[in-house]
């Protein structure tokens, strides 16, 4: 009965695409080799200038430690600015992480995984005839198809752009954690391609709720766990079990972009989440989805104002400058982590005459390099003539700049790049205090 079912199935995907599963969702099949900037920018879309600027501003960096400064054959100096990530991210900076080193994988992944350790369903039999195996369980041969297993799917294709690697060769590329052979293998022979080991990580739950636009294509295969018939068995063989596999429900919700790029400390902002499966129905049932907000110390849930299954509007409140994680719940199913970077505010306060200087006051100017007076510094425009005047920075702070400019006027409009921002304002005449009051003394 079992050889019947299998060659009835065997006619039956013939023709369906994978191998490789479409890379729409969740993490790209690839090693992080291949990684371009725009596959960086998918988790990290939202203030990523801000977050390396803060680096300066918290942790003692330099402005030259990222855009050291270049002398070209004619003796000008000059800095180039850098924004692509693979630049200086040459290997993964994120599985060094005490998350990941702790095996709490879904910390930044999301419920696309599980954690070792968080008590979900591992079934306690023996691998069945129905059980996926760690390879693939029947192949096709007249299509070359495999089934049964995670290479049904998860097969290399070195004509795509990234490269689509094996699940060998992503597992064993992250980092120090791939030297932990036993996490993934046990320590002993029987373990070491052992389904319930990969179900540590990958279990029932996570698994069937896996699927990329499940609006659009759940009855297509090859967009996740949960779609065509054809997904089933690409797991299990010749178990079919469409639309009624175990623990199947709110379908797991991914980010693609959060904007705008620069949220204000102190400001409340209108925010725009997009994505995938922030809405679904499933059995019956409609799931709909909360942002949250994670602090580091506490998380903050927020109502969208606004909710489609790709778009959600939220308003976060004002916070303090600092990173800040991102993620989409639903029914308790979490999209990834994405980053976003709350900017210090720049305040411009007053810009005053002071004998043949400008004395600029405010708050957030950050830091400054002569070096970089392309991108920083300060320009003084004459409200008649056509072009700026000419002046010098002589001492630059966060609160207070200096600018040497004999020949400011009042009215001119004084324009502050800062490290966080670009501000203007006229140049007013120096108030002078009144005398402090003196206090007669008998003697």
């Amino acid at each position: 009965m079992a050889v019947a079912g299998l060659a009835i199935v065997g006619i039956a995907i013939a023709a369906i695409p994978p191998p490789p599963a479409n890379q729409d969702l969740g993490i790209y099949d690839t090693v992080c080799g291949e990684f371009a900037e725009e596959d960086c920018r998918a988790c990290h879309s939202s203030g990523v200038p801000d977050a390396h600027h803060m680096l300066v501003q918290n942790e003692g960096y330099e402005c030259t430690d990222c855009h050291p400064v270049q002398t070209d054959p004619d003796g000008d100096t000059g800095v180039e600015v850098i924004r692509d990530c693979v630049v200086c991210h040459e290997s993964s900076p994120h599985h060094g992480a005490q998350e990941a080193v702790d095996g709490h994988c879904s910390h930044c992944h999301g419920s696309f995984v599980d954690d070792y350790d968080d008590g979900h369903m591992i079934p306690a039999y023996n691998p069945s005839l129905i059980t996926p195996d760690t390879s693939f369980r029947a192949l096709d041969n007249a299509t070359d198809k495999k089934w049964g297993g995670c290479e049904a799917c998860h097969e290399p294709d070195n004509k795509a752009v990234p490269a689509i690697y094996s699940n060998p060769d992503t597992h064993h590329n992250l980092g120090n954690l791939s030297l932990e052979c036993d996490r993934c293998h046990g320590n002993s022979d029987e373990n070491l391609l052992n389904i319930r080991k990969c179900e540590e990580c990958h279990g029932v739950k996570s698994l069937h709720n896996i699927q990329y636009d499940y609006a659009s294509t759940n009855d297509q295969p090859g967009y996740g766990h949960v779609g065509d018939n054809w997904d089933c068995t690409g797991c299990h063989a010749w178990y079919v079990a469409y639309n009624d596999a175990p623990q199947t429900g709110p379908i797991i919700p991914g980010i693609t972009q959060v904007s705008p790029a620069r949220i204000m400390a102190g400001e409340e902002t209108v925010v725009n989440v997009s994505g995938t499966n922030f809405q679904t129905t499933v059995g019956g049932i409609n799931y709909t989805s909360d942002v949250v907000i994670d602090t580091g110390e506490e998380t903050i849930t927020l109502s969208p104002d606004s909710i489609t299954d790709s778009e959600i509007m939220v308003t976060v409140p004002a916070l303090d400058s600092g990173r800040y994680g991102l993620y989409v719940v639903k029914s308790e199913m979490r999209s990834k982590l994405v980053t976003i970077t709350v900017a210090p505010p720049v305040t411009f306060d007053s810009s005053i005459i002071v004998g043949d200087n400008v004395v600029i006051s405010g708050a957030g100017f950050g830091e400054y390099d002569s070096s970089y007076n392309e991108y920083l510094g300060v320009i003084i425009e004459p409200g008649t003539a056509a072009d700026v005047v000419d002046c010098t920075i002589d001492s630059w702070s966060d609160t207070r700049i200096v600018v040497n400019c004999p020949d400011a006027r009042i009215g001119d409009l004084t324009t502050v790049n800062a490290l966080y921002g670009k501000l203007s304002k006229q140049v007013s005449p120096q108030i002078c205090a009144p005398p402090e009051p003196v206090t007669p003394r008998i003697v």
